[in-house]
């Protein structure tokens, strides 16, 4: 997937002109592009498109009109684009009492290692953005990537695929839609 440049930015005033109409389609994206793994855990998969509308809401909330600044914006967002052979997620631990961040954020410290991928017999890592889990406990966002190997990639066109959290504390598993596993096989291989 190409990076994100400046020409794929627009200003502030022109955003807000056409922004209902681009947060729906937006907003739509996202609810296509979102694995519920569990009540406890989202995966919002990011494309090109769903990072163009971050950083375009970034750039109004921040209202952000140097140009340096949003070519650093662009810098960070890029590092979310996924690679060939990548599926590029943004993982949500969704805890919303002060027990269940007692009781949870410790236990999700183990994400690392313990989030997959399946695709027919083969099961792929999610590779974690480093820096983001403590002994302790562990930050309620993270950044991952899932990375196919070329057969893993034929098989993701052909085959059901689903997601599995395989923490003893939290073992949960999602199936990948069919229309979703026909959308990522198409942008994973170009």
């Amino acid at each position: 997937m190409n990076p994100l440049e400046l020409s794929d930015i627009i200003p502030i005033a022109e955003y807000d002109k056409t922004r209902d109409p681009r947060r729906k389609v937006a907003m739509a994206l996202r609810a296509r592009r979102l694995v519920q793994l569990g009540d406890k855990l989202a995966l919002h998969f990011e494309n090109r498109e769903t990072l163009i509308y971050q950083v375009q809401e970034m750039m109004r909330v921040e209202n952000m009109t140097s140009v340096d600044a949003v070519l650093g914006e662009l810098e960070i967002y890029n590092g979310m684009i996924p690679a060939q052979g990548e599926l590029s997620a943004t993982l949500f631990i969704q805890l919303t009492s002060d027990a269940d961040l007692r009781k949870w954020l410790p236990i999700f410290t183990a994400l690392e290692g313990n989030l997959w991928l399946k695709i027919g017999p083969d099961k792929i890592r999610a590779e974690f953005e480093p820096g983001r889990t403590r002994a302790d406990k562990t930050a309620s966002v993270h950044y991952i990537r899932f990375k196919l190997s070329a057969a893993q990639q034929k098989a993701l066109a052909a085959q059901p695929a689903e997601f599995l959290c395989t923490l003893k504390e939290y073992s949960v598993s999602a199936p990948m839609s069919e229309a979703l596993r026909k959308e990522f096989a198409a942008e994973i291989a170009s």
